[in-house]
């Protein structure tokens, strides 16, 4: 399970990676500790460490490439180009809606195909109803977009928020996948 958030030299979220990898980096000396969980220990015959939670990496990271796009709020709205899908208005983060085309009332399902950008207006708008019933039309037809489409700058997959995230929360909520 990845469970330590690997921050890289700008302190900025770059990958996870599991408790192991990031005991194994720090005694390596290739990373350091920014946050520990105080209520697990790790222990060995030559030492005793808290389990780290969020370390920084000394040098460049390289990652792994990437089989799908994780699928979160900010990756929808770079799909959509932070535009409403329904009336074409520029929004910023705090005008973020997300939208189910198919509502979750008539068996819509949480997925790249069936969520959209929306405005809250439009939001409001549609309310439960499928754009057909409510007279309103798409600007172009959700999809899930390819891994390796350049014009989009897809993050990480993330699943669960740990409390030793905090100070990353904002950046987090925005990055995490979406549950079904």
């Amino acid at each position: 399970m990845n469970d330590t958030l690997v921050l890289d030299m700008n302190w900025q979220p770059q990958a996870f990676c599991s408790w192991q990898n990031a005991v194994k980096l720090v005694y390596e000396g290739r990373a350091e500790v920014v946050k520990e969980d105080a209520e697990k220990i790790l222990h060995s015959p030559s030492f005793t460490w808290k389990m780290p939670r969020v370390i920084v990496v000394r040098n460049a990271w390289v990652r792994r490439k990437r089989q799908a796009v994780p699928f979160s709020r900010r990756n929808i709205a770079v799909r959509d180009n932070s535009e409403c899908q329904y009336c074409g208005k520029v929004l910023h983060t705090h005008q973020y809606t997300l939208d189910h085309v198919i509502p979750r009332s008539q068996g819509g399902v949480s997925s790249w195909t069936n969520l959209v950008l929306a405005c809250i207006r439009c939001n409001k708008d549609k309310a439960g109803m499928t754009p057909k019933q409510a007279g309103m039309t798409l600007l172009k037809p959700p999809v899930e977009p390819k891994v390796n489409d350049s014009k989009y700058n897809f993050k990480l997959h993330i699943r669960h928020i740990r409390p030793e995230w905090k100070e990353w929360t904002s950046w987090l909520y925005w990055n995490a996948v979406i549950d079904a």
